[in-house]
């Protein structure tokens, strides 16, 4: 199979990317000290006005993030994608259990100068998932911090607390934010996983990776 290194990633994606994975870590730390799991320990004093000031980078961050991606990386991962992205993930699927192969789709053009296929299709769904759930953790964490700003989200947690069996929607609102980051893991570990089986972790420090030269039609 014929080769050519490219430029995989810019130095502004690596090093956004980077930062969004160590103020994920610290905003995980100071969140479990404050919900009192596992009996973590970090930053005993001031830790809400630590996490809260972690989660304003953390946005920032993605904020950044996220333009990038809309403006330079849109063609891999918008919502048009996410019915192939599902198809992949199903063959994916078959293949780990004895299914036939799935061939990786990536490959760059030589001639062109651009890529056929950039990403392992199931990217897209990581990536939206990340967007929402992220999305999820930053209404009500800033709901919980900012009550009276937010007042909307918390009448509208209310009127529905009965549902949930509770007569305020604040609990809801702070389950809701645990949950998020339950699922935060889930898909962060998922993605560890992909990225080391795919063998792009290491073009994510570089920013250059060997892609499969496309095949001429």
């Amino acid at each position: 199979m014929k080769k050519v290194e490219v430029q995989r990633h810019s130095i502004f994606m690596r090093v956004c990317h980077w930062s969004i994975v160590i103020t994920g870590i610290l905003l995980a730390l100071t969140g479990m000290q404050i919900g009192g799991l596992y009996g973590i320990q970090v930053l005993p004093e001031q830790t809400m006005i630590t996490h809260v000031l972690i989660g304003f980078v953390f946005g920032a961050l993605w904020g950044l993030f996220t333009y990038y991606i809309l403006t330079k990386e849109w063609k891999w991962i918008s919502l048009t994608r996410i019915p192939y992205s599902l198809r992949f993930f199903w063959a994916e699927t078959k293949a780990w259990f004895g299914g036939e192969h799935v061939e990786d789709p990536r490959a760059y053009d030589p001639e062109k100068g651009e890529y056929v296929e950039k990403i392992i299709p199931t990217q897209v769904m990581v990536w939206w998932g990340y967007a929402l759930i992220a999305l999820l953790m930053g209404i009500t964490g800033l709901t919980m911090y900012y009550p009276e700003f937010f007042w909307p989200v918390i009448a509208f947690a209310n009127s529905i607390a009965p549902i949930f069996s509770t007569e305020s929607g604040f609990p809801l609102i702070r389950a809701l934010h645990r949950f998020g980051m339950y699922l935060f893991a889930v898909v962060m570990i998922t993605h560890i996983y992909a990225v080391i089986i795919f063998g792009v972790l290491p073009s994510m420090i570089s920013g250059k990776r060997e892609e499969k030269v496309a095949e001429s039609k």
